[in-house]
């Protein structure tokens, strides 16, 4: 069973309504939005090039591969991205 799941069955009734109030206006779904965005923001990637930590929407990005594969590299600087599209173009 999971945390929330648990943490609910423990809950006094008076804050059962308080929290069933905030689910039907949204207030879950938002709280939830809002932690994920913050997630995503502090996520760290590696440049496949040199291995250099790049956080999330900073860096260059590359997407490429068919519509159906799409992938999407990021790196820490210009010279790593020219270095992966050269040696994709030599193959």
């Amino acid at each position: 069973m999971n945390r929330l799941a648990k943490l609910i069955k423990e809950l006094p009734p008076e804050e059962l309504k308080l929290l069933k109030k905030d689910f039907e206006k949204g207030n879950l779904e938002r709280l939830i939005k809002q932690r994920e965005q913050e997630i995503a923001r502090n996520r760290i990637t590696l440049c496949p090039v040199c291995s250099t930590p790049v956080k999330e929407g900073e860096g260059w990005h590359l997407q490429f591969g068919p519509v159906g594969l799409r992938k999407k590299a990021t790196f820490d600087g210009p010279d790593c991205l020219m270095y992966f599209l050269e040696r994709i173009k030599k193959k």
